[in-house]
């Protein structure tokens, strides 16, 4: 892999919208489409003209995320990439070496594979044409009848393909940076999470009914948590009802931070307790109502296991359940108690266990946009990812996407998975507990809300609602720049 560019300077949000050099002028944006201070319109979600745009000039120019390295372990093995109208294939062909190429037969245009499995070579459905997994035209049926032109020119399209954390991209467009320069700076902010160690435990997809921006912005700011999560601080974790103006008044607070083209917000603590320029710190997690730390730490951790089965995992709910009893230090230090018998029992395990500092847990923030459709969220030993596509034709529908990733023993590093994602119709028949439930449900009440001619477009707010701006107006860059 090539090396990191230099790290981008980040923009912590104070009272101003972003901006960047070479961000596009307002008045090369249609009226209709185009961003006010800390506001967005509702046409940028609900027009067909606009994400028809999206899909010919964003999606095509920028690096996306197909699939996890483990999926196409072995050598024929691959994952197709549906978005809109296009099909992509990534593929393994050979040992150490991952392709992309467009799902397409040269014939006639049929679509060679769907979904994901393995095979030895490319045949055609339509007439049994034949490619090699190098791209290579192995069979023409009856060869003579048909044009004599170069061998190239019958051999599978290419599309550019790249790889970090265990993560496969690809770009459509071959005139696009290199990945690790677009992604800058989330491969070095991200190093100390080890994310090429993780591996996939379950992958679900569901369609929704929202634009694809609207799934994903639900993800983007935690503004909304006392909102549509109160059960997060409660010690009654099933206690769905809304918040009182008590529980309010003790809110997280979650400032924004955007990085040019990517951005992240980091839950730092309770918004009255906070000072200006506070980073995000593990530390900072409790149940209220409940007087022992220890416990009040625990509950915190082993709710969002047990409730979204993910972002912590077995070894931490482990600890959090030892940390209920645990003898803790002089200096109070519950945190650390608990950090000392996660790391004990992930060692025990052969986990490959690193020591994050306090400076490396804030510039990994909570949830970054990883622009344009994907969304991670850093922990130590395991993480979550979440990931949205349009349908073609309909602005009020998406697939939306959610898998969890834990960290594997070193042992266990080259041992083949069998990652088996799951794809849902409808999100409520998912099992997805009552957090992303809670989500999902605002998804498609924020489309109902966003069609009423009583409503012109969203405003936001300018410390904790910025990533979802950002990426309006990083999208405007590819959208309406002059080719």
């Amino acid at each position: 892999m090539i090396a990191v560019s230099a790290v981008a300077e980040p923009h912590k949000l104070k009272g101003v919208t972003p901006s960047f050099p070479g961000d596009m002028p307002s008045e090369r944006i249609p009226e209709k489409y185009r961003l006010g201070r800390g506001f967005v319109p509702k046409a940028r979600y609900l027009d067909p003209e606009f994400q028809a745009l999206e899909l010919d000039k964003l999606f095509t120019r920028t690096w996306l995320m197909v699939c996890r390295e483990e999926e196409i372990s072995r050598v024929g093995s691959y994952v197709e990439y549906e978005l809109g109208a296009y099909s992509i294939v990534v593929i393994r062909d050979s040992a150490d070496s991952i392709k992309a190429y467009y799902n397409s037969c040269r014939h006639r245009g049929t679509r060679l594979v769907e979904g994901c499995g393995r095979v030895g070579t490319f045949i055609c459905p339509f007439h049994g044409w034949r490619w090699n997994l190098d791209g290579s035209i192995k069979l023409i049926l009856d060869q003579e009848e048909f044009d004599p032109i170069a061998a190239d020119n019958w051999s599978l399209v290419s599309v550019r393909c790249d790889t970090w954390g265990g993560f496969v991209f690809i770009n459509m467009d071959p005139t696009a940076e290199p990945l690790l320069d677009y992604l800058s700076p989330i491969p070095e902010y991200f190093a100390p999470f080890q994310f090429e160690k993780m591996r996939v435990t379950w992958w679900k997809s569901f369609q929704v009914p929202c634009n694809w921006k609207t799934a994903l912005d639900g993800f983007l700011e935690s503004y909304h948590a006392i909102g549509t999560h109160p059960q997060l601080m409660r010690s009654d974790k099933h206690n769905l009802n809304l918040a009182t103006l008590r529980e309010i008044d003790n809110r997280i607070w979650s400032p924004t931070t955007t990085y040019e083209r990517h951005a992240t917000y980091s839950a730092v603590g309770k918004k009255k307790e906070v000072v200006p320029d506070t980073e995000k710190t593990p530390e900072a997690r409790g149940t209220d109502n409940v007087t022992d730390p220890r416990v009040s730490f625990a509950m915190s951790v082993q709710y969002i296991y047990e409730d979204m089965k993910g972002l912590e995992n077995p070894l931490s709910h482990r600890a959090a359940e030892e940390l209920k009893t645990a003898e803790i230090p002089e200096d109070g230090n519950v945190y650390g108690k608990f950090r000392e018998l996660y790391r004990d029992l992930s060692i025990k395990e052969g986990i490959d266990w690193r020591d994050i500092t306090q400076e490396q847990w804030a510039q990994a923030g909570t949830a970054w946009n990883v622009f344009p459709n994907l969304i991670l969220l850093p922990n130590q030993g395991s993480a979550f990812g979440y990931r949205a596509r349009p349908v073609l034709g309909d602005p009020d529908s998406c697939t939306f996407e959610i898998f969890a990733l834990e960290q594997v023993a070193t042992a266990d590093y080259d041992k083949r998975t069998d990652v088996k994602r799951q794809h849902f119709d409808d999100f409520n028949d998912a099992d997805l507990g009552d957090v992303f439930m809670q989500d999902m449900r605002n998804a498609k009440n924020v489309t109902v809300g966003m069609h009423s001619p009583g409503y012109d477009g969203h405003r936001l707010s300018e410390a904790q609602e910025m990533t979802i701006y950002n990426h309006h107006r990083v999208a405007d860059r590819y959208i309406f720049r002059e080719d």
